[in-house]
């Protein structure tokens, strides 16, 4: 039996990714366009007080109750759900002050539709263009200044030969774009994979490349490409990488310390 490798890469994360010039602008006056829109499908969705509580204060209620054990006692001497009880009567009876709030927010002033609403799209945009930047942009880089790791590996598991022109410099790789997925479901699996590695790498970022991360988005991926992979295309995903054997897994550069996706898909063939 001979393992048969189709390709190998290692994709690396850069440290930040700049935010094209005119992007910020876009993003907002997106926004500041579908004000008006916004408001009323805000308004239909949410037109009075019970569907207010039974859409948004019953989920909070129950999302915020984990967060207090059973038989915790607060410095007030409050019971679990005394404190839980509280919290709940408090979101039901916010109704009237969100939705006078956000009326304001989109109401005609000075003769401009929702003017204050837009005004705080404007005041976000360089807040939003820091926080896309050190965040997602990262992942997927974006189609002028090249694609990030998380449609790179999308278009590689699927045979997708552009793939290989997304590489960029620091990238290594051995071999050509190789599809694994089963019959009709290429588009599928390239959806799930860049959502994936989209999200695991996020996840790994913000908990500052943590060992214990990286380990559980390793599990996450090899998961998931099991249950997408054919398996006449391609050996089993392991979460640990081996040679010999295929894997989709994060990893921190010990000298240079920065996050990068290694990736090898073949087939066992007698």
């Amino acid at each position: 039996m001979a393992f048969n490798k189709k390709f190998e890469v290692k994709l690396y994360v850069p440290e930040n990714a700049e935010v094209a010039g005119d992007m910020p602008d876009r993003w907002a006056n997106n926004l500041k366009n579908a004000a008006e829109v916004m408001n009323d499908r805000r308004q239909a969705k949410i037109p009075d007080d019970a569907t207010f509580i039974h859409r948004m204060g019953g989920p909070a209620t129950a999302g915020f109750a984990p967060f207090v054990p059973p038989g915790f006692i607060s410095k007030s001497d409050r019971s679990a759900e005394a404190i839980k009880g509280t919290h709940s009567a408090n979101v039901n009876a916010a109704f009237n002050k969100w939705n006078d709030k956000m009326n304001s927010v989109f109401a005609t002033k000075d003769g401009i539709v929702a003017k204050e609403f837009k005004e705080k799209v404007d005041a976000s945009k360089d807040r939003w263009a820091l926080k896309v930047g050190g965040g997602v942009l990262r992942l997927t880089g974006d189609k002028i200044r090249g694609r990030g790791v998380a449609p790179t590996t999308a278009f590689y598991l699927v045979g997708d030969a552009r793939a290989a022109d997304f590489l960029h410099a620091d990238d290594y790789s051995d071999g050509a774009p190789y599809d694994i997925a089963k019959a009709y479901q290429r588009v599928a699996l390239k959806a799930s994979v860049q959502q994936r590695i989209i999200q695991g790498g996020l996840m790994i970022i913000n908990q500052q490349l943590q060992a214990s991360a990286v380990t559980a988005e390793n599990s996450t991926n090899t998961d998931l490409l099991n249950g997408l992979r054919d398996p006449a295309k391609c050996d089993v995903f392991v979460a640990v990488p081996a040679p010999d054997t295929c894997f989709c897994v994060w990893a921190v550069d010990p000298d240079t310390k920065r996050l990068y996706l290694w990736i090898q898909v073949g087939l066992t063939t007698p």
